[in-house]
């Protein structure tokens, strides 16, 4: 391919992209990207990562990359909305590179319009800045950095860097290995498939080694960091609380599919059903040719088979969870979709005319993007009767985000009534109203689930917390305690879209 179709490319992938995600920026921030822009505008502030407030379960990543988005265009809900298109450009870009690299020109467009496709999807969270939209290019970067340095037969020193996009994966969410989990699995049958070279197992050690000193430095790096601050307690409270976090089921719901691959092949069959058949039966593909594994073309294809089959473990560990978690599911699964439909394209080419493989490949393509319009047909055709002038952007937001609706509804409420130095808590997850009302909690972790971490629950009930939100008990439940202090302290003032609005009695 030329550089001039390169550029071509790369602006139409850019183009759709930007089409895709237009309603976003008519849209909130979700609850978790709420709560990173409340922690990346603390850190703008002075305020230290883990210090006054503390993230709960969550690595630093997120947090460094909404404040990076917030320097560069601002303190504002759009700010990261704005950085993750070149983010998700680059994302697609890589996957176009893998397929071109491993396999051909049109495996490696079609895998990238695919991504920039799938990951909009409403459903999955497309129209958010969910930390997984962020982390998916590291993840990406390293399965494909692997695989070209086996490829290439690399000196072992040059692993380094797959350890340290695997850290830069990790400080986004501990759980994000899959490129590791790949790396030293190739690794290792690399080692077999070279067995009768000299040397073969000694590279591999090495290799093993490079990639292990890229992955601590940067940890290390990260805790000694928040040590210095005199913060290690704090920091290391984030594994105590992730642990607890991933074996309470009750957090979310569908948590009895079956582990470790019911959810995502359940959520992903529900989103777009032909992404799916058809990444799966081009991972069976792949997995077949690559047995019995004796060269680098077997290994290449061993490689992305596991990547697949580990991300989907990984996005399924719980049996549960929430759309976003699929996300990383999505670089490999476009691309084994996009591998699946060339290979069949190529198999018909060889045995009937050129127009019907053409025919034949177009209609795979047809069915992921009607998949598409059908999943994301209640958003897109509220969006453009809003730009439209035919309804309102509070139809609009009533339409396709309710509940995001609401938090505005509540943030305009208590930016009204009260004044920065006044507390708010909020019981619900919906913890965007910190970051929009601008106001702030009177305990350090934001989510209810962790009220009493750090200390007694009634904290909450400082003279200072003027308001108190609770959210409805069909979706949040309302321990005695909290009953008791609101019966003791506060009135009920009035309920704004279902939340109940509790002001402090005054003296």
């Amino acid at each position: 391919m030329s550089k001039r179709q390169s550029w071509t490319l790369l602006i139409a992938l850019a183009l759709t992209l930007i089409i895709l995600r237009l309603p976003s920026f008519e849209m909130p921030l979700d609850p978790d990207s709420g709560a990173n822009a409340f922690f990346a505008r603390q850190m703008l502030r002075g305020e230290t990562l883990y210090g006054k407030f503390h993230p709960a379960h969550h690595l630093p990543g997120i947090y460094y990359t909404f404040e990076f988005a917030f320097r560069l265009f601002g303190d504002n809900p759009i700010a990261p909305k704005l950085l993750l298109f070149p983010w998700t450009l680059a994302c697609a870009w890589l996957i176009y590179l893998m397929g071109r690299s491993l396999f051909d020109h049109q495996t490696g467009i079609v895998g990238a319009f695919f991504f920039v496709l799938v990951s909009s999807q409403r459903w999955v969270t497309g129209m958010t800045v969910e930390m997984e939209h962020f982390a998916n290019l590291p993840l990406i970067a390293g399965v494909f950095i692997t695989i070209t340095l086996l490829r290439k037969q690399a000196p072992a020193w040059q692993f380094i860097w797959v350890g340290m996009l695997g850290a830069i994966s990790i400080l986004y969410k501990v759980t994000f290995v899959a490129p590791l989990i790949v790396a030293g699995t190739s690794i290792l049958v690399m080692a077999w498939v070279t067995r009768g070279q000299v040397h073969s197992w000694k590279t591999m050690v090495f290799r093993l080694i490079w990639m292990a000193v890229g992955l601590v430095i940067p940890l290390v790096m990260v805790a000694a960091y928040f040590a210095s601050l005199g913060l290690w307690e704090r920091f290391i409270l984030v594994f105590q609380l992730g642990f607890n976090y991933v074996n309470d089921a009750q957090l979310m719901g569908g948590s009895d599919l079956p582990r470790p691959f019911g959810f995502p092949l359940f959520w992903m069959s529900v989103n777009n059903i032909a992404v799916l058949i058809f990444g799966l039966f081009g991972t069976y593909r792949l997995a077949r040719r690559a047995l019995p594994l004796r060269t680098t073309d077997h290994l290449t294809d061993f490689a992305l088979a596991l990547w697949l089959i580990v991300s989907f473990a990984l996005a399924g560990m719980r049996g549960g969870g929430f759309a976003h978690y699929v996300l990383p599911v999505i670089p490999p699964l476009v691309l084994m979709a996009a591998i699946e439909i060339n290979m069949a394209y190529q198999r018909w080419k060889t045995t009937s005319f050129k127009n019907y493989a053409v025919a034949g490949a177009g209609v795979f393509v047809a069915l992921i993007v009607i998949n598409f319009i059908w999943a994301n047909y209640d958003l897109y055709s509220p969006y453009l009767n809003y730009k439209l002038g035919r309804t309102s952007h509070e139809s609009f937001l009533r339409n396709v985000s309710a509940d995001g609706y609401a938090s505005q509804t509540v943030t305009e409420y208590i930016t009204a009534h009260t004044t920065p130095n006044d507390f708010i808590y909020i019981w619900s997850i919906y913890v965007d109203v910190y970051y929009y009302a601008d106001r702030t909690p009177p305990v350090d972790i934001l989510w209810p689930s962790y009220v009493a971490a750090t200390g007694s629950p009634e904290r909450i009930f400082d003279p200072h917390t003027k308001y108190i939100i609770l959210d409805t008990p069909q979706r949040m439940d309302r321990p005695q305690w909290l009953l008791a202090g609101l019966a003791a302290n506060y009135d009920l003032k009035t309920t704004l879209e279902g939340r109940e609005i509790y002001r402090r009695r005054l003296r």
